[in-house]
């Protein structure tokens, strides 16, 4: 996003008045290939393609915020992939990341990937330093860091099925394993902030267990 767009991002999250309705939207490879008329793999694949699709939603549509504009990412593969979960990909459609096993336990026993090595997120970052010059030309910049939040993650290492009864069963053992395990997982050093996607927690809905999740997450994650 640009300049004006970042600050009046951040007028609206202090709550602060703005002149007429502000909108935004989050876009990725769910929505972006099939509006620019190109198929998913390719959109994957090339550096350029990728960059002239984001390119054109920008430009479509000057006055909307996307979020976080420019996102560099390989569907739910991206950050599976770099805990070892086998990638299924298709030309015309969303990867899959296969479980790596049904045990709960399994995840918080995992060791952290490291972003510069493993899994996609090489490729992520590398496709950020590729595209940074031409990103920056258009008088954008690259603000957020992305990641999906470690449910979205465990869901597609165990399964949601035995993610869901985890959570219920034995909410205190996995979940402080798991988060640890995020704790310090810091992919994305000198960006302005974070954002991470933690929509699986929305789901569950006793005793506002997603708000306390997120809460958790966040606390950790925060930690010095």
């Amino acid at each position: 996003m640009n300049e004006k767009q970042w600050n009046l991002l951040l007028d609206v999250i202090a709550g602060n008045q703005t002149n007429g309705l502000v909108t935004g939207f989050i876009i990725d490879s769910p929505w972006l290939p099939g509006w620019y008329g190109i198929n998913t793999l390719d959109y994957y694949i090339s550096d350029r393609l990728w960059f002239e699709a984001n390119k054109k939603a920008i430009e479509t549509f000057p006055e909307t915020i996307f979020l976080p504009g420019f996102w560099a990412e390989y569907g739910m593969c991206t950050e599976p992939s770099a805990f070892g979960a086998k990638c299924r990909w298709e030309e015309m459609n969303l990867p899959h990341a296969e479980k790596l096993s049904s045990n709960i336990q399994v995840l918080c026993c995992m060791k952290r990937p490291n972003p510069h090595t493993d899994g996609l997120l090489p490729f992520v970052l590398n496709r950020l330093r590729n595209t940074r010059k031409q990103i920056e030309g258009m008088g954008h910049q690259i603000k957020f860091a992305v990641a999906r939040g470690p449910l979205n993650i465990a869901s597609f290492l165990v399964g949601s099925t035995e993610l869901m009864m985890a959570m219920m069963t034995d909410p205190i053992s996995w979940w402080t394993g798991l988060v640890c395990r995020w704790n310090n997982f810091r992919l994305w050093k000198g960006f302005f902030c974070w954002m991470i996607s933690l929509d699986l927690s929305g789901m569950p809905s006793a005793g506002n267990m997603s708000c306390r999740i997120s809460k958790r997450f966040m606390d950790l994650l925060t930690l010095k």
